[in-house]
């Protein structure tokens, strides 16, 4: 009779120990690498939340108090008067008022602040601690005017071609020829053959004049107000907002960037005339929103995913931050 022969059970858990001394390894080695792949991909979403922040306040700050051409317009004559609808209240709308700089510059203890006579940005709206900016200028449309003014109360004629669609009833427009401009509210915007008229009637306005009759040269462009501030989305996370002013007074609301936790800023003073900021103050210490050339920007970032960063943060969490900082010239004041 054969004798048999196999694997006893010492040999099989020796086998077993070995096995599970190796699956141990893999299982190490795989979730190294998924919380590597967690940490370079909230790494990667952290870096371009910053820079699309930092992008979409850039592009505004550069063109802030814009009038049409390089330089200044000392006092854009703020004729809108279309809040309380429909006939206003004979007062000059204060969305209209804009100043050389086209900047203003805000804190959470400033609030609630007027966006538009009807609107305000309040506490609720804005993460405490963090600062709020405003920004006026005007938007090109291409559109000049057709034919001269004869007098400051004649309505605007424009060329049908270039104007449609661009123009509606109740926008808050500019008309600029680089040497006097006027922020208005247009009414009964009609087309008829190769001309559109824009009136601007005193039911809409402080009156149905401009400040002077304005000539082939000058450009009726949109108007622009646009707020920035750190505010909570729906889900409850911090974020970059910004409202923008809309038809008939309206405000425009959106959120830019999730995960942008604090916004911080500093103005640029030129005290001297000379283009060159004299110092960086915040907006409690700003003497002269007129003199205002640059902003420095200081936005903090963090990661939308948690457990990623090596510790636990002072903000009781591991979740990545970055501070992204810029500064800014406003292109309007140092040309």
């Amino acid at each position: 009779m054969k004798r048999q022969s196999g694997i006893t059970v010492v040999e099989i858990l020796v086998g077993l120990a070995l096995s599970l001394i190796i699956l141990a390894g893999v299982m190490h080695i795989f979730i190294n690498n998924k919380q590597t792949y967690r940490v370079q991909e909230a790494f990667a979403r952290l870096q371009e939340s910053g820079r699309f922040a930092t992008q979409f306040i850039t592009k505004d700050l550069r063109m802030a108090g814009y009038v049409g051409c390089g330089g200044t317009i000392a006092n854009p004559v703020n004729m809108a008067d279309y809040y309380p609808p429909p006939n206003g209240d004979n007062v000059a709308d204060n969305v209209g008022n804009f100043n050389a700089s086209g900047i203003e510059g805000f804190q959470t203890g400033d609030l609630p602040l007027a966006l538009t006579d009807a609107l305000t940005l309040s506490a609720s709206d804005v993460v405490p601690g963090t600062d709020i900016v405003r920004i006026k200028r005007a938007a090109s449309t291409g559109v000049r005017l057709k034919g001269n003014m004869t007098t400051v109360n004649a309505n605007v004629q424009l060329d049908a071609a270039t104007a449609a669609g661009v123009f509606q009833n109740n926008d808050y427009l500019f008309i600029s020829d680089c040497e006097a401009a006027d922020v208005f509210v247009a009414n009964n915007v009609s087309t008829s053959g190769t001309t559109t008229t824009i009136a601007h009637p005193d039911s809409k306005n402080m009156g149905n004049f401009l400040s002077k009759p304005y000539q082939e040269d000058a450009e009726v462009y949109k108007f622009v107000s646009t707020t920035y501030y750190i505010g909570y989305n729906v889900a409850g996370e911090p974020a970059l907002f910004r409202q923008t002013l809309g038809n008939a007074a309206s405000m425009n609301v959106e959120e830019i960037v999730e995960g942008v936790e604090d916004m911080q800023l500093l103005y640029g003073e030129d005290s001297d005339d000379d283009g060159t900021p004299n110092r960086y103050v915040d907006s409690a210490s700003v003497a002269d929103w007129n003199n205002i050339v640059s902003v420095r920007i200081e936005l903090q970032v963090r990661s939308m995913e948690d457990n990623v960063a090596a510790k636990l943060t002072a903000y009781g969490d591991r979740k990545l931050r970055r501070t992204f900082t810029t500064s800014i010239a406003i292109r309007n004041r140092v040309t």
